[in-house]
């Protein structure tokens, strides 16, 4: 099979053979999936700090932007603070910047809720954002956590690679990937990938997903945003917003080679106990294994998988879905579910 440029993860990876996924045994039993590692960042290159006053320290990053590098050692010196926080000086020294300009990026921290000040000591201490957006990380990976066992079952059931898919930004990121253990399967870790910030979102299916799953004016406001969407007629826009109304109501999206020639997929909303869409299941699988009959049993199978996710996030499905008119794929949600593995690999 031919692949063409592909920036999804549902992506169609040419045989290699077992060594790129787990292998069947040959008493018919399934063997732990490949995992693959998303969302990953190479840190960049990266020197001691020299005569810092902060204890255990992180290493310092440099990169091409001087004052975010000098901006997060000023944060990591306020965290090796503790408390009872730093004086202007006590940072400037940690860091090694001149108090002018330890001055200028510390009010951009405090304007910004990453640092605040004491009024009274005029000491700096961190931020309240610094802690929502460890809650939000936390979150994050607690996701991860509750849906291994969901993901495990259905690439169990279905053979096929499964991911779970979250917004970030303007753009969709997988931060779980289990592989199909077939040949020819849909495979991350063995394909090129391009720049994520320019596939669109209603590419593929986990997109859309994600994209249907934001109240009206944040969907209106993400595509405005979007560089994946400059330039695109306000007719299309409008066809657009239509089409993510009906995958909204629908509970579900496919993709049939809209990404890439040979790709297809089929994804469903995560809700969380506010019926919030905070993540994507995804099932990613060959065209040349589409049919009608295999398409309409994968379907069944993540929607029935996503609310269960669904319903261990805290959500009342049954009630967050009391509006969609997607019956055939509703219909059958409760039957046949994917038992839930022991673990997850």
């Amino acid at each position: 099979m031919r692949v063409g440029a592909v920036t999804d993860l549902e992506r169609v990876a040419t045989p290699t053979g077992p060594t790129t996924g787990p292998a069947t045994g040959s008493g018919g039993s399934t063997a732990a999936p490949a995992t693959a590692s998303v969302a990953a960042v190479r840190a960049p290159t990266s020197d001691p700090a020299a005569g810092s006053s902060a204890g255990a320290m992180p290493v310092r990053r440099t990169t091409a932007i001087q004052a975010l590098d000098r901006s997060a050692a000023l944060l990591d010196a306020l965290a090796a603070a503790g408390p009872q926080g730093r004086t202007l000086k006590q940072l400037t020294d940690a860091v090694g910047l001149r108090a002018s300009t330890g001055r200028t990026l510390l009010s951009s921290l405090v304007a910004h809720g990453f640092a605040a000040q004491d009024p009274g000591t005029r000491r700096y201490l961190l931020g309240s954002r610094v802690f929502e957006l460890n809650r939000r990380y936390l979150a994050q990976a607690d996701l991860s956590a509750v849906a291994a066992p969901v993901l495990r079952a259905v690439w169990e059931r279905t053979r096929e690679t499964v991911h779970l898919a979250v917004l970030q930004g303007t753009r969709r990121v997988d931060v779980a990937v289990l592989v199909s253990p077939q040949l020819l399967n849909i495979n991350p870790t063995s394909t090129q990938l391009a720049d994520e910030a320019t596939v669109p979102l209603h590419h593929t299916a986990a997109g859309k997903v994600l994209l249907a799953g934001l109240p009206p004016p944040a969907r209106a406001d993400l595509l405005a945003r979007a560089p994946w969407h400059r330039g695109v007629p306000d007719a299309e826009t409008t066809a657009l917003l239509a089409a993510m109304d009906e995958v909204r109501d629908q509970g579900y999206a496919t993709n049939l080679e809209e990404d890439a020639p040979g790709v297809c997929g089929v994804a469903a909303p995560v809700l969380d106990h506010d019926a919030r869409t905070v993540a994507a299941l995804c099932i990613g699988y060959p065209s040349t294994r589409h049919r009608p009959a295999v398409a309409d049993e994968l379907r069944d199978v993540v929607v029935a998988a996503a609310g269960r996710l669904s319903r261990l996030l805290g959500a009342d499905v049954a009630t967050a879905t009391s509006d969609a008119s997607a019956g055939n794929a509703r219909a059958t949600a409760g039957e046949g579910e994917p038992e839930e593995a022991a673990d997850a690999d």
